[in-house]
């Protein structure tokens, strides 16, 4: 399942922080954060400078059984989830990726995730590049 994207060029423009534009966007809402911007909203990554906003509907999450959660007024997908959907996806930016197993390497060495069975393969692609992380030069 392809996440919506939506986007509020004006809103994002009027906005200094990717959060404070979601929140603006979303709250109050039945859109669920997922993949990418779930990733930015969690901290797990970089900030993009896209408007483009990465949402399942909460009937979708609900449907699916996708591990949602609720937070200042926004819904978003869990870390586990939010981590799966990356590796699940080849399609997103690597970058992502890797700067999102990075933090939860250094943050507890995985010990919040669980990878599901079909994503293992992805996660041991980029596994050793995101341990490395933060120490390279």
């Amino acid at each position: 399942m392809q996440p919506h994207i939506l986007q509020n060029e004006d809103l994002c423009e009027t906005c200094s922080y990717k959060t404070e534009y979601f929140q603006r966007f979303l709250t109050g809402t039945d859109y669920v954060l997922c993949t990418i911007s779930a990733a930015e909203y969690l901290g797990l990554c970089n900030w993009t400078t896209s408007p483009q906003v990465y949402v399942w509907t909460r009937q979708e999450c609900i449907d699916r059984n996708i591990q949602i959660t609720w937070e200042h007024g926004l819904w978003h997908t869990t870390v586990n989830q939010t981590i799966n959907d990356l590796l699940s996806d080849p399609t997103i930016d690597e970058q992502v990726i890797l700067e999102s197993l990075a933090d939860q390497y250094y943050k507890n060495q995985y010990a919040d995730l669980t990878i599901r069975q079909e994503n293992q393969k992805a996660f041991q692609q980029f596994r050793m590049l995101a341990e490395e992380y933060y120490t390279q030069q």
